[in-house]
């Protein structure tokens, strides 16, 4: 299997796993803070939504400025409900497919860069950037809305086995 195959299955494998905990967050639940210092469990089902529409600027651009001098930083956009949230991820993971299915896999050597304010904070690899946070900051805030859920109570899938 090629690095373009094994991209795209691991991306719907981590995708599919994510919209089942979308699935189960009740509408209830998205104010939910387990600390003020936390995210709110909108907040977190919301930057999951977003996060897949991140493969334009990674794969296809050299960097990102979350918060650029001249215009303004990026937010999350927050949902108001979960069929939002989800809405939104199912939109944002079909693009995202698109974009692996055709862009130039030889630039995955090339490096890339995480900018505040026009400076680099984060350089790596496109494929390292790419793994870093379309694959694994998934899991992690997958992670957060998980423990809330749990923590209040709502039984949640096993996503590894």
């Amino acid at each position: 299997m090629d690095l373009r195959s094994q991209m795209l299955q691991e991306f719907d494998l981590e995708t599919a796993l994510t919209r089942s905990v979308l699935e189960i967050t009740p509408d209830a639940l998205m104010d939910y803070q387990a600390d003020e210092s936390l995210h709110s469990v909108r907040w977190n089902v919301s930057h999951l939504a977003d996060i897949p529409s991140w493969a334009d600027v990674i794969l296809r651009k050299d960097v990102f400025d979350i918060a650029p001098p001249d215009g303004p930083p990026h937010t999350t956009p927050e949902m108001a409900t979960v069929a939002d949230t989800i809405a939104a991820f199912d939109a944002n993971v079909q693009t995202a497919k698109e974009i692996l299915a055709e862009f130039p896999i030889d630039s995955l050597e090339d490096e890339w860069s995480l900018l505040i304010g026009g400076q680099a904070v984060l350089t790596h690899s496109r494929y390292m950037i790419y793994r870093m946070y379309m694959i694994s900051h998934v899991a992690h805030h997958r992670a957060h809305v998980l423990v809330y859920l749990r923590t209040n109570g709502i039984e949640t899938p096993h996503l590894y086995g």
